[in-house]
């Protein structure tokens, strides 16, 4: 970029040089910034995306490419940008448009390891810090701004308490900004790009209530249809299943399987005649118990 001035400085958190933060500037008043969108591509390759991690602006276009030779499925739960691509085959490209500014945690539905984050900015003057938690901000235009940043161990009030407002004229300016955060910065960035499971298991509830409607108008294979459509799809295929032995361990997976087996036979007419208020207590403690580990999953 060519003229402007020259914004730099370094993030320090509970007293450390922080790298991989992302510093950016926005006009005082309720002037709206002046944003060109991007084109980035995030590669799926060896089941990992790369980058790992990257900034674009409001309005970007990110483009997924599938290097690998399995099927992804990329989605976001993340509030500002939330996304699902659908099967995305190998040897194919997938775009999707981030119309709003925060972090977008991103996610494969069937290999839940493979994460990756987007910072979407709502400023065209942003810099990410290097090593020693320094950062250049290339070509402000002159004018008051304040001056914000995003790194994954601050709260939202911790940012705000730690933006400042700069006057850019034609010398160069430097910030210092500096950031208590009491989550410590062990807060693993994980928890960002983890899935949020509280949807997954809302749909399970969901369908399976459908399914018990079905069972008692006597739609009985329908009925059992459902439930093992939802043990498959939305338990399994989900990555809930495997999130939950990965965190708890193998037995819990399984024994969540147990009650979703319990629940078929029921319906299906296995084990008999079955009393409606029994398969209601099977289903109501099936997604209790779902509910128990995701909120063990999330962590506090």
């Amino acid at each position: 970029m060519g003229g402007g001035t020259l914004v730099s400085g370094k993030v320090v958190i509970n007293k450390t040089d922080i790298p991989n933060a992302v510093v950016y500037l926005l006009p005082d008043g309720n002037a709206t910034p002046p944003i060109s969108p991007m084109e980035r591509t995030m590669i799926q390759e060896e089941l990992q995306f790369s980058p790992a991690f990257s900034i674009v602006t409001t309005g970007s276009t990110l483009y997924f490419e599938n290097r690998d030779d399995k099927i992804h499925n990329v989605r976001s739960n993340s509030p500002s940008n939330r996304f699902d691509i659908g099967t995305h085959l190998p040897n194919t490209i997938k775009k999707i448009v981030l119309k709003n500014r925060g972090i977008v945690g991103i996610q494969c539905k069937v290999h839940p390891e493979m994460t990756a984050m987007i910072f979407v900015s709502p400023s065209m003057h942003y810099a990410k810090t290097d090593s020693k938690g320094r950062f250049e901000i290339h070509a402000v235009p002159p004018g008051r701004y304040t001056i914000e940043t995003w790194h994954h161990s601050l709260t939202r009030r911790e940012r705000a308490a730690g933006r400042k407002k700069v006057d850019v004229g034609d010398q160069a300016e430097s910030v210092s900004l500096t950031f208590t955060a009491k989550g410590g910065l062990e807060k693993n960035v994980k928890g960002i790009i983890k899935q949020n499971w509280d949807k997954e298991v809302k749909l399970i509830q969901d369908a399976l209530e459908k399914a018990f409607s079905r069972w008692q108008k006597k739609k009985h294979t329908s009925a059992t249809t459902k439930v093992m459509r939802t043990q498959s799809s939305l338990y399994k295929e989900s990555g809930l299943r495997n999130a939950i032995a990965k965190s708890l361990g193998e037995p819990r997976a399984l024994a969540h399987e147990k009650q979703f087996d319990n629940i078929r036979k029921g319906v299906q007419g296995l084990k008999g005649e079955v009393a409606p208020s029994n398969l209601r207590k099977e289903i109501d403690a099936l997604v209790s118990d779902l509910k128990k580990d995701t909120k063990v999953i999330k962590g506090p």
